[in-house]
């Protein structure tokens, strides 16, 4: 806004200058070029005036002045601005005037009707003010970023919301918003009164001051609790937010989080403390007080310096402590249940990448005992693609390895590589192949092994290695008809891989201890993968044959994928958990269907069935659909392991059996009701349930929920909590 006065009186020179009066006048530097049309400029010699009227333009330096008229008086140094005035700065701020009246150096003078459009949209509007130097002061005025329609024979829409002052003071050199005696309106209604409030204009990036509430609500544990942000603009390039959380049940936790960008990367860590109330697993207050607090922090960076060694390098790491197991879940409404903590190195060049690193794991839930949790100190892995230069076929090589130590129990060290073929081709007949070869070798070194975290994957003392050798071939063929309206494709795919049996019998696998190939169940993921284990620790052997169908159909409002496969193997030495789909030579059946009806359908569901009776065991459905103004889903999960301890033999998998549903009811383009209930079936019991509204448009988002939690964990009881959320744009 302070361009009015340089644009005004640089119009004004430049009318002195082109009629050549004997008033002279200070010509612009060379470096404010100014361009200036109008449709009509005449010098009054008796009344020294000079007045430019038509469509007046003047442009300097990316600023551009619209008026109908514009009267320079010589001798008092008055302007005057009649008219349609807009004034278009070059940060994109728009302003609009009646009329202005500047006199002296023109760095004073009053306004009239005046509108600010800020380049976020936001506005500011009064009906009178003035400019004092770099201040422009505006009476009764308007301020917000919400649309504002003026519609024939209606009058003024109220926006969303709007902050009325008394006095509005912007000030172009500190690119700050005062306001005096200040309302705030939600849809016209006053909420909140203050004698002075300020804030950035829309130019500034960051800046120090008191940020909106980040959480509030009340809760059964915490009761009335809220989260205020106080943020410091340290620097360009560094910044701190205070967030500490006030509760009136458990104190103050305090907290906050500090970000720096290092020019080659960034990093955050954000932390907190608490001295809170001590409770034992009946949730009674034991009298005692204790500290609990987290730290967290991650960064990533480029290592340039390195770049002469080619390719692209970075590093990263991740840090991650709390002091207890339910510290987060119980102020942060974290529900994670382990930690992961790792720094390392990568390296990525043409098709190849490298890293080496080290990671760190807290675990979080009742039966974890840091003591007995493996950490990988150090890890490294190699992964290179290479063409073989004929019949487009390419070679691989990977290796890796890792050292798992503990404070307490058993310790491994492993060392992995792998040398494989590979060559896609399609035949005449339009089938695809893929013929693939691999060798991989381990060794092993495990200590302390009887004394594992748990005995099922325990190993044997000393040093043990393995050669595993594979070959595989895997084929489909898709079938494809298509109409003017419907595409269809039926593809039939089997693979057959051929391994030895002898590394996986009972005996030699003993002596291998498992840290990464834990969880195991058969699916339609990895229905045709060579090696269904996750991780390296297990591999799976024997010569076996996997087979499956899926069909695809596009239309305009359908469509729908499906599979369904099986796998069998020549012998059943495999040591697959029972009840995970995988007992003896044949597998039970897998498949998924995926079912999307125009806008209305989305069907998901996931299924294993036995392979003898065809009885469902595993059954995952999710549906959801409805309408534009309203839209449901239900969630249902059923894992049926066929054991009394509802688990996996040589997995930490259990059973599971819940429904989830959903409902979103949107009013109208604003306002919506949503809620959810989970009930977990096995138990037969409501796991949680919680309803909310939310009101949301271009500048205000407004949300209240409440939530029943029926769960506990040691200090964390079952719950009420009622969450307010209030997002006013520009102001957070």
């Amino acid at each position: 806004m302070n361009n009015i006065c340089q644009i005004i009186t640089l119009s004004a020179i430049i009318c002195a200058a082109f009629l050549k009066t004997v008033h002279a006048q200070e010509a612009p530097a060379p470096d404010q070029k100014i361009e200036f049309s109008a449709d009509k400029v005449v010098y009054d010699q008796k009344l020294d005036v000079i007045t430019a009227s038509g469509k007046v333009i003047l442009n300097q330096n990316g600023n551009t002045l619209t008026a109908d008229n514009i009267v320079y008086e010589v001798k008092s140094g008055q302007v005057s601005a009649h008219g349609g005035i807009t004034i278009l700065e070059a940060s994109g701020n728009i302003m609009h005037m009646e009329d202005a009246e500047l006199e002296g150096d023109l760095k004073k003078g009053f306004i009239n009707n005046t509108r600010v459009i800020f380049v976020d949209g936001s506005k500011l509007i009064a009906r009178s003010g003035e400019r004092d130097g770099q201040k422009t002061i505006l009476k009764n005025a308007i301020y917000t970023p919400c649309e504002i329609c003026v519609v024939e024979g209606e009058g003024k829409d109220k926006p969303t919301w709007q902050i009325k002052a008394n006095e509005v003071i912007h000030d172009s050199d500190n690119k700050t918003i005062k306001y005096k005696n200040v309302k705030l309106e939600l849809a016209g209604i006053p909420i909140l009164y203050s004698p002075y409030f300020s804030h950035p204009d829309p130019t500034v990036r960051s800046r120090t001051g008191l940020l909106p509430p980040a959480r509030l609500g009340r809760s059964t544990e915490l009761g009335v609790f809220v989260q205020v942000p106080y943020f410091f603009d340290i620097s360009q390039n560094k910044d701190f937010t205070f967030e500490p959380i006030i509760t009136s049940r458990e104190g103050v936790v305090f907290g906050g989080t500090y970000r720096q960008h290092t020019g080659n990367g960034m990093f955050s860590t954000s932390g907190s403390i608490a001295n809170v109330n001590e409770r034992d697993n009946n949730f009674e207050k034991t009298g005692d007080h204790e500290l609990r607090g987290h730290i967290f922090s991650e960064g990533a960076f480029d290592i340039n310096s390195l770049d002469n060694l080619g390719g692209d390098w970075q590093w990263d790491y991740a840090a991650k402590w709390v002091s207890d197991d339910t510290y987060l879940r119980r102020y942060y409404d974290d529900k994670s249940d382990v930690l992961e903590s790792h720094a390392k190195v990568e390296r990525f060049w043409d098709k190849n990448y490298a890293t080496v690193g080290t990671y760190l794991f807290q675990g979080l839930d009742e039966e974890d005992n840091y003591n007995l949790t493996g950490q990988a100190m150090p890890s490294f892995a190699l992964n290179m693609n290479e063409d073989a230069g004929f019949l487009n076929s390419k070679f691989t090589l990977d290796a890796s390895g890792v050292q798992i130590h503990r404070i307490e129990g058993m310790r491994s060290r492993r060392m992995s590589a792998k040398a494989g073929w590979e060559l896609p081709f399609q035949s005449s007949m339009g089938d695809f192949y893929t013929i693939s070869a691999s060798v991989r070798s381990d060794v092993y070194h495990n200590s302390n092994s009887q004394f594992p975290d748990l005995p099922q994957y325990a190993g044997v003392d000393g040093t043990h290695n393995r050669v595993l050798p594979k070959l595989a071939l895997d084929w489909r063929m898709p079938f494809l008809k298509s109409t003017a309206s419907t595409s269809q494709v039926l593809e039939p795919m089997f693979s057959i891989i051929v391994a030895p049996t002898k590394p996986n019998l009972p005996e030699n696998v003993i002596n291998f201890s498992n840290e990464d190939s834990r969880n195991f169940e058969f699916d339609e993921n990895n229905l045709f993968s060579h090696n269904r284990f996750n991780g390296y620790d297990r591999w799976e052997g024997g010569t076996r044959l996997n087979m499956g169908i899926r069909y695809n159909m596009y239309t305009d409002n359908i469509n729908l994928t499906a599979t369904i496969g099986q796998s069998v193997r020549l012998n059943n030495t495999e040591t697959f958990p029972i009840g995970s789909g995988y007992e003896g030579k044949a597998s039970d059946l897998v498949g998924r269907v995926d079912l999307t009806l125009g806008e209305y359908v989305d069907y998901i569901h996931r299924f294993r069935l036995d392979k003898k009776s065809l009885d469902l065991r595993r059954n995952e459905m999710i549906i959801s659909g409805g309408p534009k103004w309203i839209k449901a889903s239900i969630r249902y999960l059923d894992l049926d392991l066929e054991r009394d301890d509802n688990r996996l033999i040589g997995t930490e998998l259990e059973n599971r059996r819940e429904i989830g549903t959903g409902l979103n009811v949107f009013l109208d383009d604003k306002w919506s009701v949503q809620g959810t209930w989970v009930k977990d079936i096995l138990n037969n019991k409501t796991v949680s349930y919680d309803a909310g509204i939310v009101y949301k448009d271009g500048c205000l988002e407004f949300g209240l929920s409440y939530e029943r939690r029926f769960t506990s964990d040691r200090d964390i009881a079952p719950s009420n909590t009622v969450h307010f959320r209030l997002v006013l744009k520009n102001l957070g």
